[in-house]
């Protein structure tokens, strides 16, 4: 086990190349998420912030395949095994969301967001859990999932206080589930050897929630 082989800073000391990545990857999400709301010129931090991303992205990865680099290269039986328990992880969670919104637990109905917002969702799990995360594999177990759900409550919570108008949002709430959410979505990944069983949570979780919406949130496709 990455763990139980020396400390973390001794593990970060021998892959430096992959702390200044995935630092200059994140540098560049969280511009994206700072500034995609603001008016032009600013609204160019945000597109030089998530292109520079994806210019360090393609860069790190050059030595591996695309589907393993943001770990959907295997499909064997234990990705199958915990692709149910995913299923249910994301519908519980969405349930739990909807309940503490004092909203019906499942969509009245299912409109065209049940379609989106699930593709937008399983996007941030391929960069979080499956490159981020995978990217800091090596380091340490513990460390990637802690690290990449840190920073996908950091990107989430950017996008909502920069926007032009300010929600009326229960922050502590937000931080907390979408902290914790991303633990066990990290778990999954880990447990399975794959971002697949995360990318599905996401998906269902994201369709429970805002599948009977008439537009997507903000917050959703920023």
């Amino acid at each position: 086990m990455p763990d139980s082989k020396g400390s973390i800073s001794s593990r970060i000391r021998k892959h430096p190349q992959r702390i200044r990545d995935v630092s200059l990857s994140v540098l560049g999400i969280l511009l994206f998420a700072g500034f995609i709301h603001q008016p032009f010129p600013y609204l160019l931090l945000a597109i030089g912030g998530l292109a520079g991303a994806g210019v360090v992205i393609a860069y790190s990865i050059r030595a591996v395949s695309v589907p393993e680099a943001f770990g959907v290269d295997r499909l064997h039986r234990k990705v199958l095994l915990y692709s149910l328990p995913a299923l249910v992880l994301g519908a519980i969670l969405g349930i739990a969301t909807r309940n503490s919104f004092d909203v019906s637990l499942f969509p009245v109905r299912i409109t065209g967001v049940a379609l989106v917002a699930p593709l937008v969702g399983a996007v941030e799990e391929l960069i979080f859990r499956g490159y981020i995360q995978g990217h800091l594999h090596p380091i340490g177990r513990i460390f990637s999932v802690v690290y990449a759900s840190t920073i996908h409550t950091c990107y989430k919570l950017l996008v909502i206080l920069t926007l032009s108008i300010p929600l009326q949002f229960d922050f502590f709430f937000l931080v907390f589930w979408t902290f914790v959410g991303g633990l066990l979505f990290g778990a999954l990944r880990e447990l399975s050897g794959s971002a697949v069983p995360p990318v599905i949570a996401h998906a269902v979780f994201d369709v429970v929630l805002y599948g009977g919406l008439a537009t997507i949130p903000v917050w959703v496709w920023s």
